[in-house]
């Protein structure tokens, strides 16, 4: 697979000169570019996109997608090679204020309305007030200094990319890990995978906010890393990869009548 590029959206502690960074980052480049298909392939092709035929055997709205899974699943073992921690959980955590991570005149201070009174961590009914878990890592691994990188690579739709770009910048906000990337696909790659998987066109107008977010932190860098397949290919010797049986792959089965 071929690496496309990075863009940071924000760098707070000027991170991106340390050498946690560029090990991080040529670890990701490592494992996008070791990602092939066919297996055994040194190359990643897959193939195009085609219209779905109903039972009469005409074009529908619907198309032959490649699943993303299979390609995750290529990058994950790659990165467990190289000493990455896969599924890590995590969550905020009272122990862990989001307000510690933020700049003063931008610390969170929530109301209780009418009364006015203002949440703390220290309310007895706040876990039940206050969801704190935001789900696992993808992939973590810790680099000298204790500087704590987090990689999220996108399997899902454009919804699930923005939870994992607000994932990051919380967790960055509670102080938790210094260095986050989300993987997405680009412009070209995403029209022959699956249906609206979260993609760099979709994601890029929302960048000036995040940049803004970062803006409130003491520190962390937050960038989006873009990949792209190395060739299409019509060639129906080469299937499909296998989409996933839940969410958009199993709604557009679903609608092919």
């Amino acid at each position: 697979m071929k690496f496309v590029r990075t863009v940071v959206i924000f760098d707070q502690g000027e991170l991106i000169g340390g050498p946690q960074w560029a090990a991080m980052h040529g670890a990701v480049v490592r494992a996008v570019d070791a990602i092939v298909n066919p297996l055994g392939n040194d190359r990643f092709v897959i193939r195009r996109r085609t219209p779905k035929l109903d039972k009469n055997g005409k074009k529908t709205s619907q198309w032959h997608r490649n699943g993303v899974v299979p390609i995750r699943d290529q990058f994950l073992r790659r990165l467990r090679e190289l000493g990455w921690e896969s599924e890590r959980p995590t969550g905020l955590g009272r122990s862990s204020s989001l307000m510690k991570g933020a700049k003063e005149k931008a610390r969170v201070r929530l109301l209780d309305f009418p009364s006015k009174r203002v949440f703390t961590h220290e309310d007895r009914d706040w876990a039940e007030v206050f969801n704190e878990t935001v789900g696992d890592f993808d992939f973590y691994t810790e680099l000298e200094g204790g500087i704590r990188c987090v990689v999220e690579w996108e399997t899902g739709n454009i919804s699930s990319s923005h939870r994992s770009m607000n994932k990051l910048c919380l967790v960055m906000m509670a102080q938790l890990i210094d260095i986050a990337v989300l993987v997405v696909p680009s412009v070209e790659l995403y029209r022959h995978l699956t249906d609206r998987i979260g993609n760099w066109k979709e994601l890029s107008p929302y960048l000036p906010f995040w940049h803004r977010f970062g803006a409130q932190l003491q520190r962390g860098l937050l960038a989006i890393t873009v990949v792209e397949h190395d060739e299409l290919t019509d060639d129906e010797g080469i299937p499909y990869l296998p989409q996933g049986k839940d969410g958009r792959s199993a709604e557009g089965a679903a609608r092919l009548g």
